[in-house]
């Protein structure tokens, strides 16, 4: 029994009730979703490796969904079968049952390791410091996998050198078209219509890539993980490079839902500025939009870090003025229409 001295009697009945909890095996009806991670030089031969991932079962048959997609569609006024098909779609990831005390082990270049038990929301992460040796990369990134199931499940992660160019993007009204500023459109464009990239920006995103030299991507959204991977798949069909995702951890089930309507100011700002700490010898590049706070956001991280900071891009979708970037010198911000600007 030493092996589990640390479990009461009562604690090791509750664990045995557990659906391979011990194990840690992925059951047949559940799903393994690993978002897109950025990793840093620790030294000349090591990298810290984050690892970020989400165990959920789908319930394909959820009544619970059913019943929300019932009152959404009474809400937004479907008017035909393919409005309710991409509902469906998206409103699915948000029903889903989160798993949690489960855990995975992956297998990277020629190691595995073993993931930290899934937390409430299904979500689990954590980092590893590797020697690059054993990383196997494929044109800056390293692909991963899960071992000891029936099923495969895989994740990326991007080797982002100490030099080089950082593209840090928003994605609603940045890359791709919502409307935000109109409530009734924003909802459209989110949950009833195929979703619609801003004209030439992922060519732009190409251009940037050939132009500069390690030049790497980021999608920092408020957009939450829920919506992981129809984005992603709508990236990949729009051409634009490779990202790693900053996205808003929510649970449908307690206040973090919350989250979703929260000022995005502080949100963003935490997530941009460990990049900047992280690699203070690259050059960034933010690119956002006028409709909500991003020229706020971008001019304080500017003014706290004006030289890592190359250029700040803001399409403008509601004729903003340049009073929202005094805080940026006028020869280091544009406003743009679209990519092609």
């Amino acid at each position: 029994m030493r092996t589990f001295a640390w479990f009461s009697l009562p604690t090791l009945l509750a664990l045995n009730k557990v659906p391979n909890y011990w194990t840690g095996k992925i059951a047949e009806d559940e799903r393994v979703v690993f978002f897109p991670t950025t990793a840093s030089k620790v030294n000349s031969t090591h990298w810290e490796v984050p690892i970020h991932g989400w165990i959920f079962e789908p319930e394909t048959e959820s009544k619970k969904r059913k019943a929300l997609i019932n009152i959404l569609g009474k809400m937004f006024q479907l008017k035909d079968a393919e409005e309710k098909k991409f509902l469906n779609q998206r409103i699915r990831p948000f029903t889903v049952d989160n798993k949690s005390m489960k855990y995975v082990n992956i297998k990277i270049g020629d190691s595995i390791h073993r993931m930290p038990r899934s937390l409430k929301d299904g979500h689990f992460r954590t980092n590893f410091t590797l020697h690059e040796s054993h990383l196997n990369s494929e044109n800056g990134t390293v692909p991963f996998k899960v071992v000891g199931q029936d099923r495969s499940f895989q994740g990326t992660v991007h080797l982002v050198p100490p030099e080089g160019i950082s593209i840090v993007s928003d994605i609603d009204d940045t890359v791709k078209i919502t409307n935000y500023l109109d409530k009734k459109e924003f909802y459209k464009n989110t949950f009833l219509k195929e979703f619609q990239a801003v004209p030439g920006m992922a060519q732009y995103f190409h251009k940037c890539k050939s132009q500069y030299e390690n030049c790497c991507f980021h999608f920092v959204s408020a957009s939450p993980y829920q919506l992981f991977e129809q984005l992603s798949d709508f990236f990949q069909l729009e051409g634009f490079p490779l990202a790693t995702f900053h996205l808003k951890r929510i649970r449908v089930k307690d206040k973090t839902l919350l989250q979703l309507f929260a000022d995005p100011q502080d949100y963003k700002i935490r997530q941009i500025e460990p990049l900047l700490k992280t690699f203070p010898n690259r050059k960034f590049i933010f690119i956002g939009d006028s409709g909500e706070k991003d020229p706020e956001i971008y001019t304080e991280l500017f003014q706290k870090y004006p030289s890592q900071i190359d250029k700040v891009l803001i399409r403008n979708v509601n004729n903003a003025t340049a009073a929202r970037m005094s805080g940026i010198h006028h020869d280091k911000w544009q406003y743009f229409n679209d990519g092609t600007d």
